[in-house]
């Protein structure tokens, strides 16, 4: 892959290619992008335009029982209106329903104080008797109710509230052990008026919703495909699954939040719209055709699956994928192999360049012996060659040089602003420590030049004492700083010196109790015996000594300082731990620094534990922290035995 790339990118034929291909590609693309849009909108209109002529003769077959209903009703209206009298009612609903197919039923019902010798009114009904009924098949049977209420009826209230004829929605009348049809059925209701335009009965011819749902799914589109019909308020009157049917609207268990495009559906059917909408029903996607069917409130709509209505629209995405292949490899190729005859000549000093753009100088270009413009242009690079070639090697040169220059510089600039800032914290600290000493002896001597006379002995005696600590403490600095400056430039350092340890340990402690004012409690406790000798330097063990009791006693304000002292056959442990502040396990070795504290503000130079160490190490011993000592801080002085 990578090697591919590399190629593309030195090939100067694939470049152009490649340059001239995404111009076509994109005018190929647009061009194709456009027709393939026109295209699939044009299929998609004809798809919905075909199902949207399938719901329109469904509607008009609907429609056309629907006429034959209401044109049947309103025939017979000028004879009721003429011969009102009982039998005539009978016979005319008889004659409706014989004469009709189509019509489930009929009656005629007249109000209560139309007839003053029937005590509940009066209604003439006739209905057809389907296939299971015992009397012939399809015959009509015709019956008088004159004891029965149906002024309650919905076919019978709805056209006396409108006082006009209106398609009363399905509604199932089946009453047991009556004359009635056990079908759901729509009725197409004309009310009554007298000459005092006073109502007085109902004409309502039956259409049976079985009849009217056989009629809607006569014609079968698509093999999924199937169709509904709402009323007013939303009621399903047919649908594939007739536990709906009169019972649920096209709302129930509709979660408006959820399926949105059906809710927008159920307004758009019972507002009487005509159109076609995309809703998801049970987690498939479908087209939605609707529209009202004319002179009632109901919506019919012919449901088909996307897939299978758009089967011709969908199929043009594979028609089109393999065409859009075959017509970029074509381009593809066209483009490069036209590309690259015109390019040739150049293909040979491409080649040769090549080695250039490895980063090769040094090899040789050979001279070009053509005059044309591709000859000229190799001689050319060839010259450009041996320029670039000399600049490079000059130019890493001085680079070299500048880096090595560069990095010696930042170091001494380093070191410099180290030892600067050393030297500034140095002074700092050291013209402190002597300047607060000094300071109290300057004080006492005044005190006791001026107020002598009149002082205790106690007070003189505590005026002494505390300008022999701080003269001592003075002393003492000055002594470190002596042999800090002496101890740095050594190698070695005379071990001559036969010293008692335990005698050593408590001469150590007299001094370091003389140096600083404490309150801590010092304890020695020896694990070897008084006549145990070891060949050292006397005087720098015991600076050793005194400096880490020093050091102990600065950061133990209370609690013990204890030097235990241990021997092997080996050598022999000074250790001195406190019960103070301690040191961070991060810092054990920055301590050892020179000039170096832990805390800027406290008193001393940051040079004791680096002389400390320093001696140990020319005394033929080493100076440790102990890093599992966790109650303050334990130093661990070894020294070896000269033997060893």
């Amino acid at each position: 892959m990578i090697e591919m790339r590399k190629n593309i990118r030195q090939s100067l034929s694939t470049k152009l290619s490649i340059d001239i291909l995404i111009v076509v590609i994109l005018v190929f693309s647009l061009s194709l992008g456009f027709l393939y849009w026109q295209s699939r909108n044009i299929i998609r209109q004809e798809a919905i335009d075909e199902a949207s002529h399938v719901l329109d003769n469904t509607a008009l077959r609907v429609k056309g029982y629907m006429v034959e209903i209401e044109t049947a009703t309103r025939n017979i209206l000028w004879l009721v209106n003429l011969h009102n009298e009982k039998d005539s009612l009978l016979k005319y609903t008889h004659r409706i329903v014989a004469n009709h197919p189509n019509t489930n039923g009929c009656s005629i019902t007249m109000e209560p104080d139309f007839y003053p010798d029937e005590k509940y009114g009066f209604s003439a009904y006739s209905v057809r008797q389907d296939e299971h009924s015992t009397e012939e098949k399809d015959s009509v049977v015709t019956v008088r109710e004159a004891d029965y209420n149906y002024y309650d009826k919905v076919w019978y209230k709805t056209p006396r509230q409108k006082r006009t004829a209106c398609w009363v929605d399905p509604f199932d009348d089946y009453n047991d052990g009556t004359l009635s049809s056990p079908e759901m059925i729509a009725s197409y209701c004309i009310p009554l008026f007298n000459r005092n335009e006073k109502f007085i009965g109902v004409i309502s011819t039956d259409l049976s919703l079985k009849r009217l749902t056989e009629t809607i799914t006569a014609e079968h589109p698509y093999e999924h495909s199937y169709f509904v019909m709402l009323g007013a308020d939303g009621h399903y009157f047919v649908h594939p699954d007739t536990t709906k049917l009169l019972k649920q609207t096209i709302f129930t268990n509709t979660d408006p939040r959820e399926h949105t495009d059906i809710v927008a559906l159920g307004y758009e059917m019972i507002n009487g719209r005509t159109g076609h909408m995309d809703v998801k029903l049970d987690g498939k996607s479908n087209i939605v055709l609707y529209r009202p069917l004319e002179g009632t409130q109901w919506s019919v709509a012919l449901v088909c699956p996307s897939n299978e209505l758009l089967r011709g629209y969908n199929s043009l995405n594979y028609i089109l994928i393999p065409i859009i292949v075959i017509g970029l490899l074509l381009l593809a190729f066209g483009c490069y192999r036209i590309v690259k005859h015109f390019i040739q000549p150049l293909g040979l000093l491409a080649a040769e360049l090549r080695q250039i753009g490895h980063g090769d100088y040094e090899k040789p270009l050979p001279l070009s012996h053509r005059t044309d413009l591709i000859g000229q242009l190799q001689n050319s690079f060839c010259q450009m060659r041996r320029s670039i070639s000399q600049h490079i090697r000059e130019a890493e040169h001085a680079k070299q040089e500048t880096e090595q220059r560069t990095m010696e510089l930042e170091q001494a600039t380093q070191l410099a602003r180290q030892a600067s800032e050393q030297k500034t914290q140095f002074m700092q600290d050291m013209s402190h420590q002597i300047r607060t000493p000094l300071n109290i002896v300057h004080g006492f001597a005044q005190v006791l030049r001026h107020d002598i006379d009149t002082m205790t002995d106690d007070d003189k005696h505590q005026i002494a004492e505390t300008m022999y600590v701080q003269t001592n403490a003075l002393d003492y600095m000055v002594s470190k700083l002596l042999t800090a400056s002496l101890i740095e430039s050594k190698q070695a350092i005379t071990m001559s010196d036969t010293v008692n340890c335990n005698e050593l340990a408590r001469e150590a402690f007299e001094n370091a109790s003389s140096l600083i004012t404490h309150t801590a409690e010092m304890k020695l406790d020896s694990h070897v015996s008084d006549e145990l000798t070891i060949n050292t330097n006397r005087h720098h063990l015991l600076i050793v000594l005194t400096e880490l009791l020093v050091n102990a006693l600065h950061f133990t304000k209370e609690g013990t300082i204890t030097m235990c002292i241990e021997a092997t056959d080996k050598d022999v442990k000074f250790i001195i731990e406190d019960t103070g502040t301690g040191i961070p396990a991060d810092k054990a070795d920055f301590i050892f620094e020179k000039f170096t504290k832990l805390d800027m503000f406290t008193e001393g130079l940051g040079l004791g534990l680096f002389l400390c160490r320093r001696v140990v190490m020319l005394m033929n011993g080493t100076l440790t922290l102990d890093p599992q000592y966790t109650d303050g801080s334990r130093f661990v002085v070894d020294i070896k035995f000269a033997n060893e």
